[in-house]
């Protein structure tokens, strides 16, 4: 009798210490964690994504489809994923997949502003609740490989199957069990039968459904940390939260079953648990899994919409997280206000190291800019942008002061050729400029703010430029305000009546030219492309020669070519 008290007591004492040990280890990750996401919250992380991941965190924006998302030009003429990239803190898959929507997707209903606001603001202000959040998110995690939202998808086209065949050999099992009271031999044979009939159709059965339990293990987890999280911040001013758990009191006998399907090892992590691996070996025996998942499936597709909208609101949730620590990296920023035109003071380019800060304040007429090559026009544009967009997408600018109207957000800045369609640079060019155009003329819709850089420069002197006087006149008279950088001093003369004329400049020396990158009034005086082609090492044959066509024709009006 001892000797089974002491055998006991010993298989107790195993499992007590390996359930304490993974107390322990998960207790030290998270330790090592919450130290590592302190340190790095108020810097620049950027996340090396490859271009598969990337696609599958803008899955949700491409589902929400909001009419009011900059669309894929205006995306790309900012370099959108690259800012994304720097300041995605989320840690999760719903994190991720939000904060893209939500930082390339205007809000224009205040009360909303005012929601996300005080949301940002308490995580920026409490270290000890925004940490809270993000360890929960860790647990949440992200699926490899594939996307949540084709995973769900997935789930539509599993045939419904009946469990008989799966409850039939376990009755085998306990019909072995009866028998050896009758006969020991047969009743040994049934059971041992039953067993391996049993291991072997749960392998093949598991087989046809793994992929499915592996997203559904993903599903499970997440909803039973949005129960748990909801649980946690009901007091904290979430609203999100109140969403979550009506939709999860929607789920409880779903979550119930199918939790049953999946187990913390089907990843196959190999811990080693004994706890675990008797779960295991009781699912081959009595196909709990397999029953499990199926009695799961009719529930799930029935409530796709809601386990989908729970993603979300998660999403939301640490998308705050994200804004706010894209807030405590930046060395200045400020909240915006709605104000007529556009006011932007000391703005600068987030992802500049040690940018150079201008003003800029526009009110009945647009801007246009000239200058020398690379002396800053196009960066001023696109930080005028970048602005525009944080101002309505997440509250939140690179600036110390920015007001500007509730503009629908357009650019058409750094077009290419699309070969695929075998369209011409100037093709491509023109139909983003038609987009913006016909986005002006509608009727009832928001004012337009567009940026464009060297409108048409796809065509020949002559007609661009009495085309670019022709169009920016329209998009003015038509109600949009436009920010246009162009290298035709042309216009400044002939577009006075619409637009205000800046400029960047730059000093030239012998050997070097330098920019300063700072905003002025008026157009632009000097020219630096034939300086440029010299210190870059072009022969003195070529330069000078160049030098003195431009000074003939400035003299005389015309072209000739010089010796």
């Amino acid at each position: 009798m001892n000797t089974y008290i002491v055998i006991a007591a010993v298989v107790v004492g195993l499992f007590l210490a390996f359930f304490f040990k993974e107390y322990y280890d998960a207790k030290l990750r998270e330790r090592v964690y919450l130290r590592e996401i302190g340190e790095g919250f108020s810097s620049f992380v950027l996340k090396d994504y490859s271009s598969d991941e990337l696609s599958r965190i803008k899955t949700l924006c491409a589902r929400i489809n909001d009419p009011d998302t900059v669309d894929d030009i205006t995306a790309s003429d900012i370099e959108f994923d690259r800012l994304f990239c720097y300041f995605n803190h989320s840690v999760s898959s719903p994190g991720s997949e939000y904060f893209y929507y939500r930082l390339r997707t205007p809000i224009y209903d205040k009360d909303e502003v005012s929601r996300l606001e005080r949301k940002v603001s308490l995580i920026l202000e409490n270290e000890e609740l925004r940490k809270k959040l993000q360890a929960e998110f860790l647990s949440v995690g992200s699926m490899k490989g594939v996307s949540f939202w084709d995973c769900l998808d997935l789930f539509s086209d599993v045939p419904v199957k009946s469990i008989v065949t799966d409850i039939l050999p376990i009755i085998g099992i306990f019909a072995g069990i009866g028998l050896m009271f009758v006969s020991g031999p047969l009743g040994v044979f049934v059971l041992v039968a039953s067993l391996i009939v049993n291991i072997l159709s749960h392998y093949k059965a598991r087989g046809e459904i793994d992929i499915y339990v592996v997203c559904l293990g993903y599903i499970v987890n997440f909803l039973n940390i949005a129960d748990k999280l909801a649980k946690h911040h009901q007091k904290d001013g979430f609203e999100e939260t109140e969403e979550i758990s009506k939709l999860l009191s929607k789920l409880f006998l779903f979550r119930k079953i199918a939790r049953l399907a999946v187990n913390k090892n089907n990843n196959h992590t190999g811990t080693g648990n004994p706890l675990e691996l008797l779960g295991d070996y009781l699912r081959m025996i009595f196909h709990i899994d397999i029953i499990s998942f199926y009695r799961s499936l009719k529930t799930l597709k029935e409530h796709k919409e809601d386990i989908g909208e729970v993603y979300m609101l998660l999403g939301k949730i640490e998308s705050y997280v994200s804004i706010a620590a894209l807030r405590a990296s930046l060395p200045a920023w400020c909240v915006p206000e709605t104000a007529e035109g556009l006011k932007g003071v000391n703005l600068y380019h987030p992802l500049i190291k040690d940018p150079v800060k201008n003003s800029i304040t526009v009110k009945d007429k647009s801007v246009l800019v000239t200058g020398s090559n690379a002396s800053g026009k196009s960066t001023f544009l696109k930080t005028v942008l970048i602005n525009a967009l944080f101002a309505k997408s997440i509250n939140t600018c690179p600036a110390d002061e920015f007001s500007m109207e509730d503009f629908a957000i357009y650019s058409s800045m750094s077009l290419r050729d699309d070969l695929f369609n075998e369209d011409s640079y100037f093709m491509v060019e023109i139909k983003a400029l038609k987009r913006i155009m016909d986005k002006t003329a509608e009727k009832g819709g928001r004012k337009v703010l567009c940026f464009l850089d060297e409108v048409l420069r796809g065509t020949n002197t002559i007609e661009r430029i009495a085309a670019c006087v022709k169009i920016l006149s329209t998009l003015k008279k038509a109600g949009a305000t436009c920010f246009v950088a162009t290298h035709d001093i042309e216009l400044t003369k002939l577009l006075t009546e619409e637009y205000d004329n800046y400029y960047f400049d730059e000093s030239v020396t012998d050997n070097d030219i330098n920019f300063s990158y700072l905003l002025k009034e008026g157009s632009a005086t000097t020219k630096n492309a034939i300086k440029l082609l010299s210190l870059m090492g072009f022969s003195e044959d070529i330069t000078k020669a160049a030098e003195n066509m431009a000074l003939d024709f400035e003299k005389n009006g015309k072209w000739r070519v010089a010796d």
